[in-house]
């Protein structure tokens, strides 16, 4: 009895010493397996230089926000840019153009009038999914660089904000709720806040949320 208790003992010593070395090499072998790239080809039909007008931005930080809106002739934002015809094949997300001139108008926040420096121009625009049936295809601004300043208080925007274009309305809106599942996860940082009483702070993720109107009926198909 003595003999079959200890072999019986060694035999599960055995088998869970076996079945955790399996699994070890089955998480080792998992956690090693890197995501698979998506490759896009994205062709822009009717593309060149543009420009971009919006009458109405939002950056929200929790319960902070800061808005900015339009003002007789004045748009809310404005932006130029040139995204050209042609087709380019690459893992997304695919740089298909760039924009510049950024200006941001009117703006005002908890504190009062807003001022913002944008900064590090230009910015890429690129694509980061494929069409839907909708004619409606996510991209990314990214490069974004941006001082604001209320008061005393001032802080860094800084990082790529998410948006989608939509080909029947030739217009780009920036919002983090996308219409596509993206396959990059683009997003906003605040950084060097300064004299903000605790409004805002070092290492939140804002988001931005507008619409901007194109002046080129430019088309983009993501495949």
């Amino acid at each position: 009895m003595t003999i079959r208790k200890r072999t019986g003992r060694l035999l599960l010593a055995t088998t869970a010493t076996t079945a955790a070395v399996v699994g070890l090499c089955a998480t080792s072998a998992l956690a090693s397996t890197p995501l698979r790239a998506t490759t896009l080809h994205v062709k822009i039909s009717n593309g060149g230089k543009f420009t971009a007008k919006s009458i109405s931005t939002i950056l929200t930080d929790g319960s902070v926000k800061v808005t900015c809106s339009s003002k007789g002739s004045t748009p809310a934002s404005s932006a130029t840019g040139n995204i050209p015809s042609g087709t380019k094949t690459g893992t997304s997300p695919v740089k298909v153009g760039t924009t510049t001139n950024l200006k941001f108008n009117n703006c005002t926040g908890p504190a009062g009038p807003v001022s913002t420096t944008v900064l590090s121009q230009p910015y890429a625009v690129k694509i980061d999914s494929k069409t839907n049936s909708k004619g409606q295809t996510d991209g990314i601004i990214s490069g974004i660089k941006v001082k604001v300043k209320t008061g005393p208080c001032t802080f860094m925007v800084t990082g790529s904000a998410p948006g989608f274009y939509t080909n029947g309305k030739h217009s780009l809106t920036m919002t983090p709720k996308l219409p596509v599942k993206p396959t990059t996860k683009a997003q906003l940082t605040i950084s060097n806040v300064n004299t903000c009483l605790g409004a805002v702070h070092n290492g939140d993720h804002p988001t931005f949320k507008s619409v901007f109107t194109l002046s080129r009926k430019g088309t983009i198909k993501s495949t």
